[in-house]
């Protein structure tokens, strides 16, 4: 069985992100694909917004597995990692890949990363472990950044066998802006998902404090 995780603090998801996993997807063919909201990610200030909410939000990704086709994946959105901060514990991206494994004893781990990601993988815990549980499945965030995303994966991965690249038409979008231009009043119906403005809309969420 081959399983694709895709995580991400997702405050909101975007267009953007259902990119990446549709381009990650196809790339890899999984059987089951995880969506994994993040709890409190080392790297980043804890979002402000609900765990509960951003978790809503990412059922946006389903509309992925929706269609008629049988040999679609399996999708599933856990709050494992939203489990974890909620009982104090920080989380790494090496000790979510642990449990699927141990949860899915057999199966190939495939890891999707945005190429800003993998410019400095070096730099996150463990991560020659992470390397050596899952295969990490790279799509540009950035038009022509192909070079530089190449010249990394040959660092990191000098054998060749553990990273993929994942052709993708880049739709350059970041969370953090979308969150500005909603503050600014936008609708930014062109960066996500009708289900995510649904929640969006019913929670006032990213409204100015001004």
């Amino acid at each position: 069985m081959r399983l694709l995780l895709y995580g991400g603090t997702f405050d909101p998801p975007h267009n953007g992100h259902l990119n990446n996993l549709s381009a990650a997807a196809a790339r890899v063919r999984p059987d089951k694909v995880v969506v994994m909201p993040a709890g409190v990610p080392p790297h980043k200030r804890a979002s402000a917004t609900p765990a509960a909410l951003r978790l809503e939000m990412c059922r946006c990704f389903e509309a992925l597995t929706a269609g008629p086709d049988p040999a679609a994946p399996e999708l599933t959105v856990s709050r494992w990692e939203i489990d974890q901060a909620e009982a104090g514990r920080k989380n790494y991206t090496v000790l979510t890949l642990e449990m699927l494994a141990r949860e899915t004893p057999g199966a190939a781990l495939y890891l999707t990363v945005g190429s800003d990601m993998l410019c400095s993988f070096d730099e996150w815990h463990r991560w020659q472990d992470i390397l050596r549980l899952a295969h990490l499945v790279v799509v540009s965030r950035e038009i022509g950044d192909d070079p530089a995303l190449h010249r990394a994966a040959k660092r990191l991965d000098p054998m060749g066998g553990r990273i993929l690249f994942a052709p993708v038409r880049a739709l350059p979008m970041a969370s953090s802006t979308i969150r500005s231009r909603l503050a600014a009043g936008e609708r930014c119906d062109d960066a996500l998902p009708e289900a995510v403005r649904r929640v969006i809309r019913r929670e006032g969420l990213y409204k100015s404090e001004k």
